[in-house]
């Protein structure tokens, strides 16, 4: 009797779990994992079709190990998540609609989520949602990669985001954090719009395609801080329009046609950025109030004082980009002699230029190693040789 109770109290406090069977299923109905149970499906796949094929409610639930396949033409996404301190842990889907949608949680986790998709829905949506980790996600083929509406406090780690309109698109969310991105061939690798105090740091965003072909786009963004990234092979590398206290520094922003790409963008900060290699490095439309000051554009400097910046101030002039924008043909004579010397005849007006009153140079400095005594004796070798060479010649 003793014994039974005390296996009776082991089983009522362990966590519940339920787990799955080791043949594949189609599911005709979601299968709900409640508060506090945990749902290993690991060595099964499952293949939904007209409703989500896993559904975690209330509080703590744990989904993890599965794979799910989506019938085609499928619009509802293959994971739904709503309530609190849920996780989604290592889930492989191949998804027709969204791969996995959250709605109205707080705390949720998503770890190494990897979804495959059509092109027609969300790998990842975030909905009404607070404080939500999503750390280690792939996605591949996705309308947006990881898309996140509304809420605050949301967490992104080393998502890799490929083949997709918006590699992350953010809508409305304040305090987002977006560490280590790997972001490439989107139409545009991040869109961050109507955000407050939204931080994308360390990143690798590249080769982004498409129209557009955007590194990074910033509408309507609120104290945005882009730091640390290698932002490259983009048609623009950043895009900030209508955008107030931008932080821009320390980026890697080369081989863009345009490296910067700003409109009526005020407040901004934009130091330490290294801004060589770009067709032109940046076009700057009605903004004001910027501090800029630090960055390596390339071209001519001079540093007398040798503290690493230039005495000459740097002027972005887009004179040539301006009339190339009005006349296309303008752009098979970039780089000839004639259109660079009108370029410094000619100057932009002051709205659309951008000046760095103090910017990084390279100093080249030749230092000589050895003795007093070795360079007078080279000096005697190359006197005796060349004075040798002009007897030989009269001879």
């Amino acid at each position: 009797m003793r014994r039974l109770s005390w296996l009776l109290a082991l089983w009522f406090f362990s966590p519940i779990a339920v787990q799955a069977d080791t043949e594949p299923v189609l599911l005709e109905e979601p299968i709900v994992i409640q508060s506090n149970e945990t749902f290993n499906g690991a060595g099964k796949r499952f293949i939904s079709c007209e409703r989500p094929a896993f559904q975690l409610e209330g509080i703590g639930a744990v989904l993890e190990n599965v794979e799910i396949e989506q019938c085609e033409r499928t619009t509802v996404p293959a994971v739904l998540v709503e309530g609190l301190g849920h996780q989604v842990i290592d889930a492989r889907i191949e998804a027709a609609g969204t791969g996995i949608a959250v709605r109205d949680s707080h705390g949720v986790r998503l770890i190494r989520p990897n979804v495959t998709g059509t092109g027609r829905g969300e790998g990842i949506s975030v909905h009404s949602s607070e404080a939500t980790v999503i750390k280690g996600a792939i996605i591949d083929h996705a309308r947006d990669g990881i898309y996140i509406e509304d809420g605050s406090g949301h967490e992104l780690v080393r998502p890799l985001v490929m083949n997709s309109r918006y590699g992350i698109h953010l809508m409305f969310p304040t305090d987002v954090s977006i560490t280590s991105p790997i972001l490439h061939h989107n139409e545009t690798g991040a869109m961050v719009m109507g955000t407050e105090r939204v931080s994308i740091e360390n990143g690798q965003i590249h080769d982004q395609t498409g129209a557009t072909g955007m590194g990074l786009m910033l509408f309507e963004a609120v104290e945005t801080t882009v730091r640390a990234n290698a932002i490259h092979g983009n048609r623009v590398g950043i895009y900030a329009e209508k955008s107030e206290w931008t932080a821009i520094h320390h980026n890697g922003v080369n081989g863009n046609d345009i490296a910067l790409r700003l409109q009526r963008a005020t407040g901004m900060t934009l130091v330490g950025n290294d801004l060589t290699h770009n067709r032109y490095p940046v076009i700057s439309f009605k903004a004001a109030d910027n501090v800029i000051a630090g960055n390596r554009w390339g071209g001519l400097t001079l540093d007398l004082t040798e503290d690493g910046q230039s005495e000459i101030p740097y002027r972005a002039d887009p004179y040539l980009f301006l009339l190339a924008d009005s006349y296309e043909a303008f752009e098979l004579l970039y780089g000839a002699p004639g259109l660079t010397v009108l370029e410094r005849v000619l100057r932009s007006p002051d709205e659309v230029t951008l000046i760095d009153t103090a910017p990084l140079v390279t100093n080249f400095k030749f230092t000589w190693q050895g003795t007093v005594g070795a360079t007078v004796l080279s000096g005697l070798l190359m006197l005796l040789w060349r004075f040798g060479r002009k007897q030989d010649d009269y001879l």
